[in-house]
């Protein structure tokens, strides 16, 4: 079988999106608090990993045809449960926000009852939001929804004028925002809308239940003495 190849070779091919701080690169360097991680988390099991940073729609593509065998940070979906074999750990929990200039008014009654219709919104292509925001981005409950591959495009969109939001996992969010210097361009709105789980996801087609199943043991035994906490707390720090 496929996932007996890698077992053979210790080498787990991953693929991800750029995502500070979870997935970041800087000068060729890979790093980031999700890298760190499930690197530490293969480690424990004896396994390299071979991480490969794309657009999100071609990471997706990779391991739903096997040319990868796994994919984080991901949410999970119907959809993608069809092709994908979720952790039962959860890598982290993200807390979905709204970002948007000062000059933007977005109240928290707004956000509660979801009405949206006057305000154009920035999007990352086949990035998932949580089902709520989801349902509403596929019913247009927008004025209008830009779908764009990178981060950064979106805060120039907002810096711009040419769309109203950008919706953001809060903490990549916030290191976006003090990595482009803006922090007086754009604001995060302080009021939640979705905190949703995240998972590493391995391919059907490869067969990797197995290597899934000792991941969250790992994962599991990490969360328990403190390790997976120690991991965080040290990238946050550096």
């Amino acid at each position: 079988m496929a996932g007996m190849v890698h077992a053979a070779t210790s080498t787990v091919r991953l693929v991800t999106l750029e995502y500070p701080p979870y997935i970041q690169t800087s000068d060729g360097s890979l790093d980031g608090v999700a890298v760190r991680v499930v690197s530490r988390t293969f480690a424990k099991l004896g396994y390299d990993v071979e991480i490969e940073v794309l657009p999100w729609a071609r990471a997706l593509y990779q391991v739903r045809t096997g040319l990868a065998d796994g994919i984080f940070t991901i949410f999970k979906t119907p959809e993608r449960e069809a092709f994908l074999d979720y952790s039962q750990q959860v890598l982290f929990q993200q807390g979905i926000r709204f970002v948007h200039r000062p000059d933007v008014s977005l109240s928290e009654d707004a956000i509660q009852s979801f009405n949206f219709g006057a305000y154009s919104v920035c999007v990352i292509n086949q990035v998932s939001y949580g089902s709520r925001m989801d349902a509403a981005l596929a019913q247009n409950q927008f004025d209008q929804v830009f779908r764009l591959t990178r981060a950064p495009q979106c805060l120039r969109m907002l810096e711009s004028g040419r769309a109203r939001l950008w919706l953001s996992n809060h903490f990549g969010a916030r290191a976006l925002v003090n990595q482009l210097d803006m922090k007086d361009v754009v604001e995060i709105n302080p009021h939640p809308i979705e905190d949703t789980p995240s998972y590493i996801a391995f391919s059907k087609v490869q067969e990797l239940s197995a290597l899934r199943d000792q991941l969250d043991q790992a994962l599991a035994d990490m969360k328990a003495t403190g390790e997976y906490q120690a991991i965080i707390d040290d990238f946050f720090n550096d």
